[in-house]
Order: structure tokens, then sequence, then C-alpha cells
């Protein structure tokens, strides 16, 4: 998830799940994940505001794809030599 979306603007940890936000303009985007042999697994998505027929809108998970698109690319600096 991270990889298409960045880092989440806003994560909680407590006794083996996570939510993760990620903040468009207009909307944000909930992933409730869960902790399964190491690893997190998605349980459910939630947008807000909440899409017309279900939890999720499909245009608030655009845009915040759109927003990672359009975010600058930061390079690390090369470790200084001793």
């Amino acid at each position: 998830m991270r990889r298409r979306l960045g880092d989440p603007d806003f994560v909680r940890r407590e006794m083996g799940t996570e939510l993760w936000r990620y903040d468009a303009q207009s909307c944000s985007v909930f992933f409730f994940m869960q902790q399964e042999g190491g690893m997190l697994r998605l349980r459910y998505t939630e947008t807000l505001p909440r899409g017309m027929d279900m939890a999720t809108d499909p245009a608030c998970i655009s845009a915040v794809e759109e927003r990672m698109a359009a975010a600058p690319i930061v390079m690390s600096a090369p470790a200084a030599q001793p």
C-alpha cells in the first residue's frame, strides 16, 4: 500500500490492529488492518465523506492516488565520507 499511496498521514496502532489514514484535499481514506502471521492484512476500507452506495468512495481513493503521483520525489543525500 505504501508503494502505491506513500506514507499515511496518520497511523494508529492498537492491540494487533492498525488504522492508516490518507488525506486528499476534500476527503480522507481509512484503511483498517490486522496483524496476521507477522503481516498486516487489510480488513476494511472507508472514506469520509462516504460513498453513495457503500462505505468507500472510489473518487476519494483516486484523489489520494493523484496526490501521491503529484508529490515531489525526495532523494536522500549520500552519506558523508570520513
